[in-house]
């Protein structure tokens, strides 16, 4: 593995150099029978992720059921999409051969071992499996996948052929802000008193509706029968009534600082 790594810092300037970014695409193809000197031929790569940050790489090689000793498999990642940090704006690889799997990044000029608490294989390395956390909590990358033979320096496939690929994680959302408005705007004994709307804003200050809303209402510390609308009794003028909502969007919830009223 080690000379694996030391070879993807020798070529990786080669493979970044002029590259423009591609669209961005979930699954991304490659030509079948393209690769060079009997390296792996890359057919299809698909990345996905799971709200908790795992994102996965099933890489579709046809003509290896398993590798051998001398392919090897590197998946290229500019996890800032920045093209001015990492070496030629990769930030960090994950190397793949037949004894296993190795995540890198970027340290000067070369690329040397990072932590890896969440990296797994599976289908005989073929896929590929890393949380966000070891690459820098990123929300999405540039990246391309490169196959080759330790024996060979001219043996290749990559997917793309040219550029690289977007794709951009789709996350649990992290609940900021909820404001609400209630009718009337001030409770009063024998009325009813209800939630009239909500405004639930995300970490990045985006509104968005929430999926639902669940209220809670006490009047002197002894919940009231209702959902999101009561009826406060005629003997609760002057008793202090709060309101806790609590916000549902995406599977992600938040309960939000109470609404405190005095009943008039």
């Amino acid at each position: 593995m080690g000379s694996r790594i030391l070879l993807l810092s020798a070529m990786l300037g080669l493979l970044l150099f002029g590259v423009e970014g591609a669209g961005a695409a979930a699954t991304l193809t490659d030509p079948q029978g393209d690769a060079v000197g009997g390296a792996a031929d890359i057919t299809q790569v698909v990345v996905s992720n799971e709200l908790d940050g795992k994102i996965t790489f099933a890489l579709t090689i046809p003509d290896r059921t398993t590798f051998t000793s001398d392919d090897f498999l590197i998946i290229v990642l500019n996890t800032d999409k920045d093209t001015t940090t990492g070496i030629s704006g990769a930030d960090y690889a994950i190397v793949v051969d037949s004894t296993g799997g190795a995540l890198v990044r970027a340290s000067g000029t070369a690329f040397a071992p990072a932590p890896q608490t969440t990296l797994t294989l599976a289908d005989g390395g073929k896929t590929v499996t890393i949380n966000r956390s070891d690459l820098g909590e990123t929300v999405g990358f540039f990246y391309f996948a490169s196959s080759g033979l330790a024996s060979s320096s001219t043996a290749s496939d990559d997917a793309p052929d040219s550029g690289v690929a977007t794709y951009d994680l789709e996350l649990k959302a992290v609940l900021s802000t909820l404001a609400a408005q209630f009718s009337p705007a001030k409770p009063k004994a024998g009325r009813a008193f209800r939630l009239n709307r909500t405004t639930l804003r995300l970490d990045d200050r985006t509104a968005v509706k929430a999926d639902s809303i669940t209220c809670v209402a006490k009047l002197n510390g002894k919940r009231l029968a209702g959902r999101c609308a009561w009826r406060i009794p005629r003997n609760g003028k002057g008793k202090r009534l709060i309101v806790t909502l609590t916000a549902r969007y995406k599977g992600a919830s938040a309960t939000f600082t109470p609404w405190r009223f005095r009943v008039g």
